[in-house]
């Protein structure tokens, strides 16, 4: 029961981080409103991957369901406050300044 609880807790994260960062302002767009409207709202850094994989990991992984598996790593992989996205974001960051020179 908790891995289940910590599960549906950590999915319900990731799929507001992914919605923050990747649908919102499309659908802002969408509706007609003009870029200067839109105000951007952070996530929760950390939370959401951390409690699926936590789950997963800890309480559901025995289960052996094979659609729980995807769901979990999918749920981890979208969730845009993870601490991968912050090491892709600050690894691009670094290959991106190493290309300007200061003169």
């Amino acid at each position: 029961m908790t891995g289940w609880l910590l599960f549906s807790a950590g999915a319900i994260v990731c799929l507001v981080n992914f919605y923050l960062s990747c649908l919102r302002y499309p659908l802002h767009r969408l509706r007609g409103r003009a870029p200067d409207t839109y105000q951007w709202v952070s996530g929760f850094p950390l939370v959401g991957s951390l409690l699926v994989v936590l789950a997963w990991l800890f309480w559901l992984r025995g289960e052996g369901w094979a659609p729980l598996d995807v769901a979990a790593w999918s749920l981890a992989l979208i969730d845009t406050g993870g601490i991968h996205w912050f090491l892709l974001v600050m690894l691009a960051q670094a290959i991106r300044s190493r290309g300007t020179t200061n003169t």
